[in-house]
């Protein structure tokens, strides 16, 4: 895969001592744009993955509420992931399961949790990926999560730069 061109990568860590993966990110938007682009269906279908044409099944962003959709890579493969929203506070927290269908059973032990902070006009963002071993971790990082997470980053740039224009 060919890195994605992107003036603002993620800042990946990966911690010696506990099985995660923490990535952080500066947008340049206020927090209720990003806010609306993160948690928007029809914006979620443009920029989630490598691809713009997702299908979302369902995206209910709230404590409890579920989300599936089926993203589409450029050999044809349709693959499936989905989740569980174990907690919500609005423009603070989105924390989350994350499943690629057929490679995991859904763990609430293992989950993702987003936290979004406004600073000075623009939004820090922070994600940590809580695994269950070091070996899926690293399965994770192999997979190319990095390339495709700075690829979709590149997209909510372009859905933000539109919508502040009008």
């Amino acid at each position: 895969m060919n890195a994605p061109v992107t003036p603002n990568p993620f800042k990946t860590e990966l911690p010696e001592d506990q099985p995660v993966i923490i990535m952080t990110r500066t947008f340049n938007a206020p927090l209720d744009l990003l806010w609306t682009v993160w948690t928007q269906p029809e914006h979620v279908a443009y920029w989630f993955g490598p691809r713009e044409d997702n299908e979302i099944i369902e995206y209910d962003v709230r404590k409890g509420g579920k989300w599936r959709l089926i993203s589409s890579m450029s050999d044809g493969t349709k693959i499936v992931f989905f989740g569980t929203y174990l907690d919500v506070v609005p423009k603070t927290l989105i924390k989350n399961t994350f499943v690629v269908e057929g490679q995991y059973e859904e763990d609430e032990r293992f989950y993702e949790e987003h936290r979004f902070e406004e600073r000075d006009g623009k939004v820090f963002y922070r994600s940590i990926a809580y695994l269950d071993s070091f070996e899926t971790r690293q399965g994770v990082i192999d997979s190319g999560m990095e390339w495709g997470a700075n690829a979709s980053m590149v997209k909510v740039d372009e859905i933000l730069e539109r919508l502040k224009r009008g």
